[in-house]
């Protein structure tokens, strides 16, 4: 219904300018006196249509109609000069009052719909299944990259929401998107891994990593700052190397502990080479077992467990 307003209200306004233009340019004889009268009774039964319409979404606060209500909005904000334009005399003030009416209760929609959208990620539910990409984050990036070319009209829009309101531009908005899916996540984390499973660090590097990729596909990686870029990829380096520590240490140390035997170690690494890949895969699909690994096979079974991510793995 908003994509077809929206498709109206940019038609209706190029009608109406053309209607207006042809009804001057025309002599109608008697009806000369009454053609003024009757444009503006037709642009005004118009634009109330429209206007009643979106006045209809005034009162949506779901984050899943953020988009639509923001779309409408946007449509609205840059359709009403032209519009106004097209009004001369007492029907000039009559538009000119409902409009900004209209604006500023879609503005408070908005802002109330963000708000809920920051607490629906900062309270969601659900549990850490695996060590992969969560559900939770693919969503929040997912509203970061919607959100993203609607820029400009949200930094408007949350610039005026005045003392009390959470953010004030959009890149506020997004770090505090990103802040509550990260504190949401550690608490998934620490009831997933209780029992302190090294798991935990491939779970964070994980997520980590596929916050930094989508902040830097939906362009806002600028708006976060050098400095959160800095910490996370800090923070991914970290949760990297405790993973690989804790896991894979003990089978690196396998080669060191087989008393100048290279056959013994080799044999030694891939027997637990093996058994550890198999705890860590969980939902992945286990690799065929072979009775050698090259360096090839050992970076694309832990690539495997980085979601694919074989850079996480050159440290």
């Amino acid at each position: 219904m908003t994509k077809r307003w929206i498709l109206a209200t940019k038609l209706i306004a190029k009608a109406l300018v053309v209607m207006q233009r042809q009804l001057l340019a025309q002599n109608c004889g008697a009806f000369n006196r009454f053609k003024g009268d009757y444009f503006m009774a037709v642009a005004k039964q118009s634009i109330v249509v429209l206007l009643k319409f979106a006045d209809g979404f005034t009162s949506t606060q779901s984050p899943e109609k953020l988009i639509y209500v923001l779309e409408l909005y946007e449509t609205l904000s840059s359709s009403a000069p032209g519009l106004l334009h097209l009004f001369t005399g007492p029907h000039t003030e009559l538009i000119s009052r409902q409009v900004p009416v209209v604006l500023a209760k879609l503005e408070r929609a908005l802002r109330t719909a963000t708000g809920a959208l920051a607490i629906k990620i900062q309270t969601e539910s659900s549990q850490a299944e695996g060590v992969g990409v969560h559900p939770l984050a693919e969503y929040t990036m997912t509203c970061v990259e919607l959100l993203a070319p609607h820029r400009a009209a949200l930094d408007m829009i949350l610039a005026d929401g005045g003392e009390g309101e959470r953010a004030t531009s959009f890149g506020g908005l997004v770090a505090e998107l990103i802040a509550g899916l990260e504190r949401s996540l550690e608490e998934k984390c620490g009831l997933a891994f209780a029992d302190g499973s090294p798991s935990q660090h491939l779970f964070l590097a994980n997520n980590t990593s596929f916050v930094l990729s989508r902040a830097a596909d939906a362009d806002v990686t600028s708006l976060l700052g050098d400095e959160w870029a800095a910490r996370h990829r800090s923070r991914l380096e970290q949760h990297t190397a405790r993973y690989l520590q804790a896991s894979w240490g003990p089978v690196v140390a396998c080669l060191e502990t087989a008393g100048g035997k290279p056959a013994k170690a080799l044999a030694k690494f891939n027997a637990v080479f093996d058994e550890m890949h198999g705890s860590q895969e969980q939902k992945y699909m286990k690799l065929d077992k072979s009775v050698r690994y090259t360096v090839d096979d050992v970076a694309q079974s832990l690539s495997e467990l980085f979601e694919g991510d074989a850079a996480l793995l050159c440290t």
